[in-house]
Formats: C-alpha cells, sequence, structure tokens
C-alpha cells in the first residue's frame, strides 16, 4: 500500500494537484479567520453576539466532521472534497452580501459546515499518501506554502486599500483617486477568498481517489478512536488547550476594530504576520499603536503554526490506515466543542466587565486571565504520548 501511495504521489500531475488544493483551502482559511470576526466587528455586532458567531462556527465543525470523517472512511475522499470545497466557494461568496448581523450569522454557520466537510477529510487524504514518518514535514510543507500565498494575498490587498486611502482625492496619471467604502474592501478581501476556494474545487476535480476499497475489512466505529488511550489523553489535553485559546478570539475583533478603529489595510498587515499574544495587547490598547499589535503577532505566529500542522499529524500518527478519517474527525471534533465553549462563554464575560467597568479594564483584565489560562493548558502536553519515536523520525517525504 506504502509503495502504491508513493506511485500516485510521483506522478507530477497528482502532485501539482495537492499544492493547488493547499494554497487555496489554507489561504482561504488563514484570511477568513481573521476578517469574518473583523467584519462582524464592523457591521458592529456586540461582543455578545461575536462570542456566539465564533462558538457557533466552531460548534458546527464539531458536530459534523467527527461523522464526515468516518464517511470517507467508508466511501472515500473525493465526494466529499467536491462537495466540501463547492459549498465553501458557495457561502464564502454571499459573505459579500451579509451585511445584516442575523444574515451574517446565517451565512458564517453555514460556511463553517462546508469547512466541516472539507478539514477532515483533506487531513485523511494527506494521511493516505504519506507514512508515519515523514508526514509531519509534508503536511507542515503544504500548509506553509498555502499560508504563505494567503499572507501575499493580504499585503497585496493591503497595497491596494493604502494606496486608495493615502491618495483620496489626488488625481495620478490624469485619473482621479477616491477612496474605497468599507463595504467595498471586505467585498474584495472575501472575494479573493472565494476564488481561491474556486481553484480547490477545480483542483480536487482532477484528483484521483487517495482512499483504498476494501469491502473485507469492518469499517471503524467513532468509539474505535476513543479506545485508543494515547490518543484519548491527547483530545483531553487538547480540548482544555482549545478552551484557552478560544476565549481570546471574540476579544481581539473588539480591540483591533471598535476600541483602536485599525484602518483595514492595517489588519490585512496585523493579520498577515498571524494569530496572537493576549498580553500584547495591553500596551497596543493602551497607547493606541498599531505596532504593538503587529509585535504580538511576530512572536505568536511561529508557534500556533507548527501546533496546528502537529495537531493534525499527532492524530494521524496514532491512527491505522483505516482510521485516518475518524481520527482526524474526532480530533477536529473535540477541539470545535472545546473553541465553541471557550468562545461563547468569552462572550459574555467581554460584554459583562465592559458594561461595569469599561472597555480598557476589560481588555486588560481578559487578556491576562487568557495569559494564565494558556499556561495551564499548555502544561498537560508533557504528559502525552510521543506518537512518532526517535528511531522513526529520520526519512524521506513525499514532495
Amino acid at each position: 500500500m506504502l509503495a502504491e501511495h508513493s506511485e500516485k504521489q510521483a506522478e507530477k500531475p497528482q502532485r501539482k494537484l495537492f499544492w493547488l488544493i493547499s494554497i487555496g483551502s489554507n489561504s482561504s482559511q488563514l484570511i477568513l479567520l481573521n476578517f469574518l470576526t473583523y467584519f462582524a466587528a464592523e457591521v458592529g455586532v456586540s461582543q455578545t453576539l461575536m462570542g456566539f458567531i465564533t462558538a457557533i462556527r466552531n460548534l458546527i465543525g464539531a458536530l459534523f466532521q467527527g461523522r464526515i470523517g468516518l464517511w470517507s472512511d467508508k466511501k472515500g475522499r473525493k465526494l466529499f472534497l467536491i462537495l466540501g470545497f463547492f459549498l465553501s466557494f458557495a457561502f464564502t461568496t454571499l459573505l459579500i452580501f451579509s451585511y445584516n448581523p442575523i444574515m451574517l450569522a446565517i451565512v458564517a454557520t453555514a460556511q463553517a459546515f462546508a469547512f466541516s466537510i472539507i478539514i477532515p477529510v483533506w487531513n485523511a487524504t494527506l494521511g493516505d499518501v504519506t507514512e508515519l514518518k515523514g508526514r509531519t514535514t509534508f503536511i507542515g510543507k503544504l500548509s506553509a506554502i498555502g499560508q504563505a500565498v494567503g499572507v501575499i494575498l493580504m499585503l497585496v490587498l493591503a497595497g491596494i486599500f493604502f494606496f486608495f486611502d493615502r491618495y483620496n482625492g489626488w488625481v495620478i496619471w490624469g485619473q482621479f483617486i477616491t477612496s474605497l467604502d468599507w463595504k467595498v474592501q471586505y467585498g474584495i478581501v472575501f472575494g479573493v477568498c472565494s476564488l481561491t476556494l474556486a481553484l480547490s474545487f477545480i483542483a480536487v476535480l482532477f484528483l484521483k481517489e487517495t482512499k483504498k476499497e476494501d469491502d473485507t475489512k469492518e469499517q471503524p466505529r467513532m468509539r474505535t478512536a476513543f479506545a485508543n488511550k494515547p490518543f484519548r489523553n491527547f483530545i483531553i489535553v487538547n480540548s482544555f488547550f482549545g478552551i484557552s485559546m478560544a476565549v481570546l478570539w471574540p476579544i481581539y475583533p473588539v480591540i483591533q476594530v471598535t476600541i483602536m478603529g485599525l484602518e483595514i489595510y492595517e489588519l490585512i498587515i496585523v493579520s498577515a504576520i498571524m494569530f496572537s499574544v493576549s498580553l500584547l495587547y495591553i500596551p497596543a490598547v493602551l497607547t493606541g499603536s498599531w505596532l504593538f499589535v503587529m509585535l504580538t503577532n511576530i512572536v505568536s505566529g511561529l508557534g500556533n503554526g507548527v501546533f496546528l500542522v502537529m495537531m493534525n499529524a499527532y492524530a494521524l500518527d496514532l491512527s491505522t490506515e483505516e482510521t485516518h478519517g475518524a481520527f482526524s474527525g474526532l480530533s477536529q471534533a473535540t477541539w470545535g466543542i472545546a473553541t465553541f465553549i471557550g468562545s461563547l462563554c468569552a462572550g459574555f464575560i467581554a460584554d459583562a466587565i465592559t458594561n461595569t467597568y469599561g472597555a480598557i479594564v476589560m481588555v486588560i483584565s481578559t487578556t491576562i486571565a487568557i495569559a494564565i489560562m494558556r499556561v495551564l493548558a499548555s502544561i498537560g502536553y508533557f504528559f502525552i504520548k510521543e506518537s512518532l519515536p526517535k528511531e522513526n523520525r529520520t526519512s524521506k517525504t513525499i514532495t
């Protein structure tokens, strides 16, 4: 089987398809991860509703990812990837017109369902075409290239938006320059995401099925993954860390859009550097400088990128060839439930503190609490089993 998988990946057209799919998927998810919440803040949703939108997206993904991963173990990967990328493209396009908070919540929820189809099936597909040794390197390369393209796209958009903002009212090369309305700016951002998802959808149409049919084997049940003790311990630790990660998600768009009033090109540059460290938001709010927000993302970008790749690879390492989809789906599902709890609670808590003590006190108190939570939650990773023993860490990987 391994030799067969290697032969599949050795085919040049198939290699190109994997890179195209990863570029479209990872770049769109990177952009949407940041700008959906920025857009919600611009539309004017409350912190409670912000928490709800963030939480319900995570919950929808959690409810379906495990089952969809298991179905892909039975039926194959390609059909689910086609469906997932098509729906993701359609609902992302609808975001361009979702200026009402209720409509935004509905479309964002539907979009989360679409991504819940893609994520476990794509991870399982990567498990199908890799062996234990070298898997993390391969997945890391795909993710890095995909996110790098996303960063480049965001920086290009930042340059365009900065140009229209900086030279508003000027006549350049005989053309009168006017500023772009914020709705147009976000429409362009979501339009770019739609195009990258369309790229992935087209590439998947030409992808060969990676899951080999074997009707002689009984298909695994979801409880098989729970019965695996190392995987079960990982799920518990990972869930607590997920909660600590998610409590910041409804808060940082409020900080950046509502409190600091960053322009969209500033938001893009901040997002291109990736993610955030909670404590470093305090000087950003106190000084009103977006440069501190950039610093938070520089510090944490590398760590978050490594963590997300390792989380996917760890689940695949502990699974068998027949259970890639089930283990990957369950890993994503429990992460979604944990982040749902964290985001929902954070929205209510942030609103309560803001109404009583003001926004600045809310930011300082919540970011300190979140930093402590993340440190405590991360300690649990010291006690989980190594999924890739030292003697198996050197090998060639598929490129």
